[in-house]
């Protein structure tokens, strides 16, 4: 049975901002970000604010910020490409659903499944990686069913909660998501990229129809 949704990802844009920051200042999103948590709202704001700054029309960019919306939803989390290496065709991705009931479930699936589909597919790159803490189960679980490799564990890296927990560093290769891509052709045709985009077309469209 195929697998079909009305997720779609796209640009981060100002207007996000306080869906942003209201994530941001919730402990629980706050536990699964990568580095330290530990900040003012104000201080969360201001990095927003920075994150959500468009990049000089003529300076490449080394990171990219993109938003998982729904049309039944809303904006449900934020996609994040960093360290991106035009040259060496690389970049490392995060990702996080803000949306507490949809943590874990097709949701999340998806919305990987897509990113991968744009960094492989859009950016051409050529090696992505993924840096998830112990705790995550459902994230690491997920990158490894899709044939993603953990390379490294940084062992007792992070503090949550009091306690002390291990760092995974996942990779996968184009030639990686190309075997996945093409084991579940049939199962998620209708969440691929190219369907992603023709039927945001289609919404458009009939949206300026009714106008």
């Amino acid at each position: 049975m195929g697998v079909k949704t009305n997720l779609f990802i796209r640009r981060a844009e100002r207007d996000d901002l306080d869906t942003v920051v209201s994530w941001m200042e919730d402990p629980d999103f706050r536990r699964f970000l990568y580095g330290d948590p530990a900040r003012s709202p104000r201080q969360i704001r201001e990095h927003i604010v920075a994150m959500l700054g468009r990049t000089a029309g003529h300076t490449v960019p080394g990171a990219i910020y993109l938003v998982i919306d729904s049309p039944d939803y809303g904006p449900i989390g934020l996609l994040s490409l960093q360290n991106i290496s035009w040259r060496n065709r690389g970049c490392s991705i995060d990702l996080y659903i803000g949306r507490k009931e949809l943590r874990v479930g097709i949701a999340a699936a998806i919305a990987y499944w897509q990113t991968l589909a744009y960094c492989f597919e859009e950016l051409n790159l050529h090696r992505v990686s993924a840096f998830v803490y112990s705790f995550n189960t459902a994230s690491w679980r997920m990158l490894e069913l899709s044939g993603a490799v953990r390379e490294i564990t940084l062992r007792e890296h992070v503090v949550r909660d009091g306690e002390r927990y291990d760092m995974y560093c996942y990779g996968m290769l184009r030639s990686e998501y190309v075997a996945l891509r093409e084991g579940r052709a049939t199962r998620f045709k209708d969440v691929s990229l190219s369907a992603m985009i023709d039927a945001q077309k289609r919404a458009q469209a009939a949206t300026e129809t009714t106008q």
